[in-house]
């Protein structure tokens, strides 16, 4: 965990269920930081979570479309090509 990184943050005061807090509280015990510091961590992993979700559901729903699947298999032609040229990008 990050303590360094969450605490360039201003703490607030966060209402919450009794056996939230209980589970943060232990948490922050174990892990010998503060609760603000599980929280910061806890919100970082469900944004982390919710991207891919998100990033999951957009790729179903592009494959689901034949005419972007398409478009996105000539671009990887063109892209294989490239990467395939002999040529090296840090001459």
């Amino acid at each position: 965990m990050s303590t360094i990184e969450a605490r360039q943050f201003t703490q607030k005061t966060v209402k919450a269920f009794e056996p939230d807090i209980a589970l943060i509280n232990k948490r922050a015990k174990f892990l010998a930081c503060s609760a603000a510091d599980v929280i910061h961590e806890m919100c970082r992993e469900l944004r982390k979570q919710v991207y891919l979700q998100e990033l999951g559901e957009s790729f179903d729903l592009a494959c689901s479309n034949g005419e972007q699947i398409a478009a996105f298999e000539e671009e990887h032609k063109l892209w294989d090509c490239a990467l395939s040229d002999g040529l090296n990008s840090a001459d």
